[in-house]
């Protein structure tokens, strides 16, 4: 386990290496594509790039109860009267409005812009810059908008217009401050005496934008938010192109919410004046009428202080109780005293300890009493029948009888008296009676006069505020930082461009690489065959820098000769069998270096010490013999097809490298196939392996035609010859089915013609 571990890592790290050299040996296309990225971030910048800046201004919006007049006090609010929003997130909605920008941008004329003709670019100027004012009737059904009309100053007095409609050229003069009706448009063109512009050689126009299309762009532009979450205050940003038009649509901006927020504030004040006026009219008749409603209930009830009346109420009625109780013990007196006249004789007196207010009843009683006394004394002395007595007794039956009357008519007269005082009294007690449903009404109608004056102040009072604060008009809103624009731009950003571009320089490099090789269905590297292939990978042949052909020398110290060598050594490592004595090389379709690869192997094996026969089996199209410049005949169609032939008349000793021995293809035949199976192959192998320590067999490509299964009786290994950039990947499956299915003895494969920087050296993966 820990062996395939380390394998898997060494081929992690062989994989990224190459991967690495791969992009490393296009070294110069990434230079170039750096270049060009800068190149090209730095004229994007210099001609092309629109710089932005960003404009910052803070205003606070007033949402607490510290203002002028009705709008800020909430207790007036809270009784119905008016209502006010005081939502920073309503604000915000307001500041953000199509309409507060439009107002912008209509009474600054925004949507008119002013242009310098650049050879590249155009350039926007504004302000003191443009030294022409146009004033534009944009409710002309002619107008055109986006527009280009341009303007060339004469003189102080006349300029000329020059544009193109309906693709004919419109050229006239005219006069500043002249009325002006064109096909795309009427409006008048006035010169600016501030103006700093002197330039007149720089080809000067103006467009007329659609306020609806200028006001979203200005929007998309502009944001609000709070500055913090508790506060009132906000920060107000917008990205100009243009820094001082943008301080200046920012400034025109919190100026027309200002001027509206006055306005409406105004607008609410005048209107809440004219409510209060109303509604102190309605108080005026409202408390008229609750005062002549006191007067009718005084009037009607008869009174003016309900408490004082009561007082007195209280004290009449007792002060008749007190003489009813007198008269009735009068008439008890009197009735006692009729008691006695009836019940006692005239001897008896009349008793004389009763008060009677009747002096002339008291002065009767008084001389019956006397008229008695003497009648007594006399009776004492004199009998019943004395004229004295006699007369006595008649006067005091007289008297009697006067004193009944009288006390019958005083008695009838204080019960009369007595009747007429209750009767007052009863009065009283039921005015007194109704002294508490008075005083409760009388209590209702104070409340409501009393409610009704109290509102009437309060709105006298509220209608004086709001008349000082229509005469010193105070914004709710306060600016507390001017627009202001930043000292450099926001955008393009320089540095981010020129990463881009060095960016650029890397990633377009790289994605073409990426792409060619994910195009490409040509072998460009090892592990796109030993991803694929089981066979073992013999390693890579690097391509001749030195452009010589060494099958011609036998020394040599060049990296490709260092190759072979360890080719040489690879094979008998990778061997399969004891004796790795006939080696075949072969490939998928020609071109592909196999009969490169069997005449160095030879050279090599023969510069190691082995004699070694090097045979031309690729009997249609043979090259090898002319890569020594030997002759291709006598050789092996020659053998095949004459019998007495020996072996060793087909044999040629390479002149001048030691141990190398070739056969070459022999005489043109058609019958290639033929002579492959011939039998006198078997004798010529046979021969050649007594005499020689290795024996290397170019064959035609597998490919092509079938010739290489012929000679695999004779073969101990194979080395298949893979191209890079020839041999198409689809052809690996074939090598494949070749490995597997044992159709060429010990199939190896062999990458040739790598880059020598790509690699030095062999792959020990089996």
């Amino acid at each position: 386990m820990n062996d395939t571990n380390y394998q898997a890592q060494i081929d992690d790290e062989n994989n990224f290496r190459s991967t690495l050299y791969k992009y490393v040996g296009h070294w110069k296309l990434f230079i170039l594509c750096i270049i060009t990225g800068i190149l090209l971030a730095f004229l994007y910048i210099r001609y092309l790039a629109v710089n932005n800046y960003e404009i910052q201004g803070k205003i606070l919006i007033n949402n607490t109860n510290n203002g002028n007049g009705i709008r800020d006090n909430d207790n007036f609010s809270n009784i119905g009267l008016i209502k006010t929003s005081q939502s920073i997130d309503d604000e915000i909605g307001i500041l953000s409005s199509n309409g507060i920008m439009e107002n912008v941008i209509t009474n600054n004329s925004f949507n008119i812009e002013y242009y310098h003709e650049g050879t590249i670019r155009d350039i926007e100027i504004y302000g003191k810059n443009v030294p022409i004012k146009v004033i534009a009737d944009e409710t002309s059904d002619n107008l055109i908008y986006d527009q280009p009309i341009y303007v060339k100053i004469l003189d102080s007095i006349n300029y000329e217009l020059r544009s193109v409609h309906n693709k004919e050229e419109l050229v006239s003069k005219h006069a500043f401050g002249e009325l002006i009706d064109l096909p795309y448009g009427t409006f008048t063109i006035t010169s600016k005496l501030d103006s700093t512009n002197n330039d007149n050689q720089l080809p000067l126009y103006f467009k007329i934008k659609d306020k609806d299309d200028t006001t979203s762009g200005y929007l998309r532009n502009f944001n609000v938010v709070p500055a913090n979450k508790t506060g009132s205050l906000l920060n107000l940003t917008y990205i100009s192109t243009h820094s001082e038009k943008g301080e200046d649509i920012l400034t025109k901006l919190i100026e027309t919410y200002i001027d509206k927020t006055i306005k409406y504030e105004n607008q609410l004040a005048e209107n809440t004046i004219k409510m209060i006026d109303n509604r102190l009219n309605l108080l005026v008749g409202e408390i008229q009428d609750v005062e002549k409603s006191v007067v009718d209930f005084k009037t009607q009830n008869t009174v003016t202080d309900v408490a004082s009346n009561a007082d007195e109420y209280i004290k009449q009625a007792n002060d008749y109780k007190e003489k009813v109780a007198n008269y009735q013990s009068q008439i008890n007196i009197l009735t006692q005293i009729e008691q006695t006249l009836l019940n006692t004789s005239i001897k008896n007196s009349i008793g004389g300890g009763y008060s009677i207010n009747d002096p002339s009843l008291t002065n009767q009683i008084s001389k019956y009493n006397e008229i008695l006394l003497e009648r007594q004394r006399l009776s004492q002395s004199a009998v019943t029948s004395n004229p004295m007595l006699v007369s006595l007794d008649a006067n005091l039956v007289n008297l009697r009888q006067s004193i009944l009357q009288n006390v019958l008519s005083a008695k009838n007269g204080l019960s009369i008296a007595k009747g007429n005082l209750q009767a007052n009294a009863n009065r009283f007690d039921a005015q007194l009676a109704r002294v508490p449903a008075m005083e409760k009404k009388l209590l209702d109608i104070s409340r409501d006069k009393g409610t009704k004056e109290g509102l009437y102040l309060y709105l006298l009072q509220k209608r004086e505020e709001e008349v000082l604060s229509l005469a010193t008009p105070v914004s709710s809103t306060r600016i507390v930082s001017y627009p202001k624009a930043g000292k450099f731009p926001i955008s393009p950003n320089k540095k981010i461009l020129y990463l881009t571009g060095l960016l650029f320089g890397f990633v377009v490099p790289i994605s073409l690489i990426f792409i060619k090789d994910s195009l490409n269905n040509k072998i460009v590297k090892a592990s796109d065959i030993t991803e694929v292939v089981t066979a073992p990978f013999l390693g890579e042949i690097s391509e001749n820098n030195d452009k010589q052909d060494f099958s011609t020398y036998e020394s040599s110290s060049s990296s490709t000769v260092e190759l072979f060598r360890l080719l040489s050594f690879n094979l008998d490592y990778l061997k399969k069998k004891e004796n790795n004595q006939t080696i075949l090389v072969t490939s998928t379709v020609k071109g592909e270096g196999k009969t490169y690869i069997a005449s160095n192997l030879a050279v090599t094996m023969a510069s190691n010490g082995n004699r070694v026969a090097l045979l031309a089996f690729d009997l249609r199209e043979p090259q090898l013999m002319s890569n020594f410049d030997l002759p291709n005949s006598p050789g092996l169609a020659d053998f095949i097809i004459k019998k007495g032939m020996d072996v060793s008349q087909i044999i040629q000793q390479h002149p001048t490298i030691d141990g190398l021995y070739l056969i070459g293809p022999g005489m043109t035949n058609t019958f290639v196939g033929r002579l492959l199976l011939n039998d006198r192959n078997d004798l010529l192998m046979e021969v050649l392996k007594k005499q020689f320590d290795k024996i290397i067999i170019d064959t035609p490509p597998i490919g092509l035609i079938s010739d290489a299964f012929a000679l695999n009786k004779y073969v101990d290994s194979t080395i298949y010859v893979v191209r890079k950039d020839v041999t198409k990947k689809e052809h690996l499956s074939k090598i494949e089915s070749i490995y597997t299915n044992h159709k060429l003895n010990n199939t190896m494969v062999l990458l040739n013609h790598t880059p020598e920087t790509e690699s030095y050296g062999y792959s020990n993966k089996i």
